[in-house]
C-alpha cells in the first residue's frame, strides 16, 4: 500500500513539473513574439508603395511629408525653338594672352626681394619682374662711336651758339638802358634766343651722357678687367642723371607686364641672355574663353544664329552664353560637320582651355511647347532622370522625364505638362522610401 501511495505522489510531482516547464515556455514565447512585434511596428515603414498606372507611387500622410521636408510646386511653361546638340571644348582667346618681350639684347636679371614668376602664378598689371642688362655688338659700339663723335660736335655748337646768345643779350640790355637805343622787344627775342640755345645745350649734353655710358657699358660686357678712361673735357661738361657719374654703367631697361593675368609660359629665366624681341613670359586671362564646338554632319542651324548655350562639363547648374564670333578655320575630320566658335564670358575665372563642352545651337524648325523643370526636382536611378509628380495630396508618382536644353534654372521637357507639381525639396527621400518598402517586401516573403 506504501509503494501505490509513493508511486502516485512521483506521478503527480512529475506531472507538475512538467505542466511548470510547458507554462513556462508558453509565457517566453509569447514574451518574444510580443517583443518581436512591437519592434516591427516601431520600425514600420510609413510609406505605402504600390504601382498605378506603370507608375512606382509613394503614398505618404501630411504628418510624414512635413517631417521629412517634402515640398512640390507647380513647374512654369517655356517655349523652344529646335535646338541642335555639339560637342568641343574651351580654347583660349588671344585677346586676353600677352607676350612679354625683351626690349632690348642682354642678359636677364631678377629681382633681388622677389622670385621669378612661375607657370600658373596671378600677376598684376604693371609687374616689373625684372630688367634686362643691355649687350653690345660690334656693330652697334662703332655706330655709337659715330654717333658719340656727332653729339659732342653738337655739343660744342651749342656752347658756342648760347655763349653768342648771351653775349647779345648783354649787348641789347646795355644799350635798352642807355636812352632806350634798342626796344624791349629786342630785349625779349634776345633772351628767347638764349632760352632756346640753352635747350639745345641740355639736349646735346644729355646725348653724349648716354652715348658715352652705352660705350662704356659694351667695354665692361666684353671684358671684366676692362677699366673705363677717365673722361674728356667735353665730358666733364656732361650733368649726370639720377645720380648716374658720367662712364659710368648703362642702366638696366626693366621687365615690366603692361598687362597681367595667369604666368602660362615661362620662355626665358634670370642670367639667360636674350635677343631684342625675344618672348620672356607669357600670361593669359580666363575671364573670357572661345568655345570650338563641331555641329554633328547633316545638321543645319539657324542662318540668323548668334548665341548658344554653353555647358561646361562638370558645370551643368551653370550654363553660359556663348556669343558667336563665326566659323572655325579649320573642319574636324572625324565629325566633318559645321564648326562653330562662340566666346563665353566667365567671371569665376575657374574654367581653363581643354575642357569639354556641350552647346546648344537653334535650328531651323517649329518652336516646341513644355514646361522647366526645376533642377533640385531632377533624380537619377538606372542612369535615367526622374521627378515624383504629386498627382494626389498624399501620393507621388516616380516619373520618367527626357531633359531636352539646359534652360534657367532647370531643364526645358516636354515629358511634363505645364501645371504638374513635382517634388523640389526631398525627391531624395521619397526615392529611399520606395526602396525600403521593397526590401521589407521581400523580408516578408522570406
Amino acid at each position: 500500500m506504501k509503494k501505490r501511495i509513493v508511486g502516485w505522489i512521483l506521478t503527480v510531482a512529475t506531472l507538475a513539473v512538467i505542466a511548470g516547464l510547458l507554462l513556462w515556455s508558453y509565457t517566453s514565447h509569447h514574451a518574444d513574439l510580443t517583443s518581436e512585434a512591437a519592434s516591427g511596428a516601431a520600425i514600420k515603414n510609413p510609406a505605402k508603395v504600390a504601382e498605378e498606372g506603370g507608375e512606382p507611387v509613394v503614398t505618404l500622410d501630411d504628418d510624414v511629408q512635413e517631417r521629412m521636408g517634402v515640398e512640390a510646386e507647380a513647374i512654369a511653361p517655356m517655349t523652344r525653338r529646335q535646338q541642335v546638340v555639339a560637342y568641343g571644348a574651351l580654347e583660349e582667346d588671344s585677346a586676353g594672352s600677352f607676350i612679354l618681350r625683351a626690349p632690348l639684347a642682354g642678359t636677364i636679371r631678377g629681382n633681388a626681394d622677389k622670385a621669378w614668376p612661375a607657370p600658373g602664378e596671378n600677376v598684376a598689371d604693371g609687374a616689373q619682374i625684372g630688367q634686362v642688362e643691355p649687350r653690345l655688338t660690334p656693330t652697334d659700339r662703332v655706330s655709337l662711336n659715330d654717333r658719340l663723335v656727332s653729339a659732342q660736335a653738337d655739343l660744342e655748337a651749342s656752347r658756342a651758339s648760347l655763349t653768342a646768345a648771351q653775349s647779345a643779350l648783354t649787348r641789347t640790355r646795355a644799350l635798352n638802358a642807355d636812352d632806350k637805343n634798342v626796344s624791349d622787344r629786342a630785349v625779349q627775342e634776345a633772351e628767347a634766343r638764349v632760352a632756346t640755345e640753352q635747350a639745345k645745350l641740355n639736349g646735346a649734353q644729355q646725348s653724349a651722357r648716354l652715348l658715352t655710358a652705352a660705350l662704356a657699358s659694351s667695354r665692361d660686357a666684353s671684358s671684366e678687367s676692362a677699366k673705363v678712361r677717365p673722361p674728356n673735357a667735353a665730358e666733364r661738361d656732361v650733368p649726370t642723371l639720377s645720380g648716374a657719374a658720367p662712364g659710368g654703367p648703362f642702366a638696366s631697361v626693366p621687365l615690366e607686364l603692361t598687362r597681367g593675368g595667369i604666368v602660362v609660359e615661362v620662355l626665358a629665366h634670370p642670367g639667360e641672355s636674350v635677343e631684342s624681341g625675344q618672348p620672356v613670359l607669357r600670361v593669359a586671362r580666363f575671364d573670357k574663353l572661345l568655345a570650338r564646338v563641331d555641329v554633328p554632319a547633316g545638321e543645319t542651324v539657324a542662318p540668323d544664329l548668334t548665341s548658344a548655350s554653353i555647358v561646361p562639363l562638370g558645370n551643368e547648374a551653370k550654363p553660359l552664353t556663348g556669343e558667336r564670333v563665326g566659323f572655325a578655320g579649320t573642319v574636324d575630320p572625324k565629325t566633318q560637320g559645321q564648326p562653330f566658335v562662340f566666346r563665353v564670358t566667365d567671371l569665376s575665372g575657374a574654367l581653363r582651355p581643354g575642357l569639354s563642352v556641350t552647346a546648344y545651337l537653334e535650328a531651323p524648325g517649329p518652336a516646341r511647347s513644355g514646361a522647366v523643370v526645376p533642377r533640385p526636382a531632377v533624380i537619377w536611378q538606372g542612369g535615367k532622370s526622374w521627378v515624383y509628380v504629386q498627382t494626389a495630396n498624399e501620393k507621388f508618382a516616380r516619373r520618367e522625364v527626357a531633359l531636352e536644353d539646359p534652360a534657367s534654372g532647370g531643364w526645358f521637357t516636354r515629358s511634363l505638362k505645364p501645371g504638374d507639381k513635382v517634388v523640389t525639396r526631398g525627391a531624395q527621400m521619397l526615392l529611399s522610401e520606395e526602396f525600403k518598402s521593397q526590401i521589407r517586401v521581400e523580408d516578408d516573403d522570406n
